[in-house]
């Protein structure tokens, strides 16, 4: 699917606000609502659009602890990887786990209430059983820029 300039004027408006009317999205667009509605299904079923969330305030709702962990694996085979990968896909602390290159093989972000709760997330889920050879926490102290819109 090719996007053309309308598709990238409806996506910068849905990242922006993902509850906007068809009819204001459509107006901003100068397309018909039909047309609109029409495109972001499009959109949908060839996953530009991934999903439509609510982002919340992390310290709003008792996660005051955020933490960018540097992970290394023990083992580089891509088994022992993709259990890894599952692993951090089906915990809830984990906001964010890419596959980096470099020195260490993941970058994870996670929200956690307490350090006590950070600690028995390292100890559950940054072990040799489950293949991390060792790992390095880095505390956000603030939050400078924190957003998901790519500007189109």
């Amino acid at each position: 699917m090719t996007i053309d300039d309308t598709d990238k004027a409806i996506l910068n408006l849905l990242q922006d606000d993902c509850t906007l009317p068809l009819k204001t999205i459509a107006e901003h667009t100068g397309t018909s609502v039909a047309t609109t509605q029409r495109r972001i299904s499009q959109l949908c079923q060839q996953k530009i659009i991934q999903r439509q969330v609510a982002i919340i305030d992390p310290t709003k709702v008792g996660h005051h602890l955020t933490v960018l962990v540097l992970v290394k694996m023990a083992h580089s085979n891509t088994s022992m990887q993709h259990r890894f990968e599952r692993l951090m896909n089906g915990s809830p602390q984990v906001m964010s786990c890419y596959e980096i290159s470099g020195d260490y093989d993941f970058i994870l972000m996670v929200h956690s209430p307490s350090m006590q709760d950070y600690h028995a997330f390292t100890r559950s889920m940054l072990t040799g059983e489950n293949n991390v050879a060792h790992f390095n926490s880095q505390f956000v102290m603030n939050f400078v820029k924190s957003g998901t819109k790519i500007e189109l």
